[in-house]
């Protein structure tokens, strides 16, 4: 199955209008309206905007429009930035399927052209990730730059960029989706987009609707109106059926009601302490959760100061210079 660039904007139309009527953010409302062209934004608006629509990872919804010089300067820099990006992700894809990895990009490819963080990949074991990061070895200088029991996060300097290879999605060492999953139901995304053409593997919808939930409300306690749009428009690719089934699979559904929830507040939301121990304990019904449970334990100090850093964090973006 391949899943069309050209075709996710297309139902992220759709996933526009649907996201106006179930928020309540009002600038969240404005903005959409705006990238749909049912409204005008005075000087005053977007100079508010600005700052909401980057920390909410949606500048290019309020940048379609520029009506100044300013504006327009600022969106070709994103546009530049997310030429590049593409520009990685391909040279990326091209060294990890010459190595013969078995993997998914997940998390990463959103139907707003935003432009991610970093690259997220997910493969079967460690081994696969010093085989990958070997050959990319064999055309970039890699640095290393944290390693714990499911991950490693590798930085191309050449290329300014980061790529943080998984064998089990998690947050601090404790395990919240099943990996096999994932790379076993993969699809192809044909990114055709700013003179960049590239087939990258990905989740099926359903299960990027999954990852993209999970990574919101379990390891971020974030939700940002890109994570809604996103969630929405891979909604809108999905069987309702196989969803609703793997939501259930998962023990995603108080996950679910915790993201519903935060539709009627403004955005970025964070997720309370309360809602997340919820979530948390609702996936301790999977194995592969319960079986992670005593390694976040061995570094507890570790995590909690972890844990209070990202409670101080507003959003997460790349940063302009990037």
């Amino acid at each position: 199955m391949y899943i069309d660039s050209m075709k996710l904007l297309d139902v992220l139309s759709k996933a526009l209008k649907i996201t106006s009527k179930v928020i309540a953010d009002p600038n969240a409302v404005k903005i959409l309206s705006f990238h749909r062209e049912q409204n005008t934004l005075t000087d005053k608006d977007l100079k508010d905007l600005l700052l909401y629509a980057y920390i909410n990872k949606v500048s290019s919804l309020l940048l379609k429009r520029p009506i100044n010089d300013l504006l327009a300067k600022l969106r070709l820099k994103l546009l530049q930035q997310r030429r590049n990006f593409l520009i990685h992700l391909k040279h990326v894809v091209e060294m990890l399927d010459k190595s013969g990895t078995d993997y998914v990009v997940f998390k990463t490819l959103r139907p707003v052209p935003e432009t991610p963080v970093d690259i997220d990949v997910l493969v079967r074991s460690k081994d696969d990730v010093y085989r990958a990061v070997a050959y990319l070895r064999k055309r970039f200088s890699v640095k290393v730059w944290d390693e714990d029991r499911y991950s490693i996060g590798i930085r191309i300097p050449e290329l300014s960029e980061f790529i943080d290879f998984y064998v089990k999605p998690h947050v601090a060492d404790f395990v919240y989706l099943d990996s096999d999953a994932l790379i076993d139901n993969r699809v192809y995304m044909h990114v055709n987009e700013l003179g960049i053409e590239v087939l990258v593997p990905i989740p099926k919808p359903e299960l990027e609707f999954c990852t993209i939930l999970a990574h919101s409300i379990v390891k971020e306690g974030l939700v940002t109106l890109n994570d809604v749009l996103s969630l929405i428009t891979y909604e809108l690719l999905s069987s309702r059926d196989e969803l609703a089934k793997l939501l259930r699979e998962f023990s995603l559904g108080i996950t679910y009601r915790v993201f519903v929830e935060a539709l009627r507040k403004p955005f970025p939301v964070r997720i309370s302490y309360s809602d997340r121990s919820k979530v948390l304990a609702s996936l301790l019904r999977k194995r592969y959760a319960a079986s992670s449970l005593p390694y976040p334990m061995l570094s507890l100090g570790r995590r909690l100061k972890r844990a209070v850093e990202q409670r101080k964090k507003v959003t997460y973006v790349r940063g302009l210079e990037k």
